[in-house]
């Protein structure tokens, strides 16, 4: 198929499938959360571009992404969309007119952008032995002057099992209780809204066959926020808790 039809054919069904959806019904899950926004939609994408997208992560090679290691943390990130074509497809899909009004109509925050230079999202993979440890995310984007609003991550695992791991966990704002733990089930996808403390992460080894791996896509949009706080200045994704203070901090910033 032309390579232009598939994009088309990319965005028209994953707008026929949006039409599907209940929004009234998922904005009350998304607000009902205790203290941020957070909802997982179960089969978002339509199975084939799953698997499309499924099989192009998992076929492209290690050596050909980035490693992300911080703390221990162990995950392979793709945003090279010249690399990846159906990645590419539906990056484009996701970062469209009637996507983003949808987006904005489920979580309540106005004015989203798509990131352009994907920074931080894209393509993901992890292995048997991997994690990813508890975490706040990155607020700002210095290449576009814009700060972290919402954030996606749509899953391409098909009969991931739960005694295998990878369950990503949200906690409280004292990274004490899990809100939620939401498994990387094939075509579900998890949404939540930017905010400072929202910690997250599978801090335990994955455990799945050798020959598996979890795999997924992140997109994050942003906005542009004239009255940034100064309490919370831009920085990158926070692995450190200071427990005396009860804050997450960065080690690379603050001895």
């Amino acid at each position: 198929m032309h390579g232009l039809g598939i994009t088309m054919n990319f965005k028209n069904d994953i707008f026929a499938k949006l039409k599907t959806f209940d929004i009234n019904k998922l904005k009350t899950e998304y607000h009902n959360h205790p203290e941020y926004g957070l909802i997982n939609i179960p089969e978002f994408l339509p199975q084939y571009i799953v698997n499309l997208c499924s099989s192009e992560l998992y076929n492209l090679p290690v050596d050909k992404m980035k490693h992300f290691t911080r703390k221990g943390s162990c995950m392979y990130e793709c945003n090279d969309l010249s690399m990846t074509p159906y990645q590419d497809y539906l990056v484009h899909a996701l970062s469209s007119t009637e996507f983003i009004k949808w987006l904005e109509e489920l979580t309540g925050v106005k004015k989203l952008i798509p990131d352009p230079h994907l920074v931080g999202a894209g393509y993901m993979k992890s292995y048997r032995g991997d994690t990813l440890q508890v975490h706040t995310d990155f607020n700002w984007v210095e290449e576009v002057a814009l700060n972290r609003a919402v954030s996606i991550i749509i899953y391409f695992n098909r009969g991931w099992l739960e005694d295998w791991g990878g369950s990503l966990n949200f906690y409280d704002s004292k990274k004490k209780k899990i809100y939620s733990s939401i498994k990387p089930d094939s075509g579900n996808m998890l949404v939540w809204t930017y905010k400072n403390l929202i910690y997250h992460g599978y801090p335990d080894p994955i455990d799945c066959p050798d020959n598996e791996c979890r795999r997924g896509i992140r997109l994050f949009y942003l906005t542009s926020d004239a009255k940034t706080d100064p309490k919370n200045p831009p920085h990158r994704s926070l692995y450190w808790f200071d427990e005396k203070k009860k804050l997450p901090y960065d080690k690379k910033t603050e001895k």
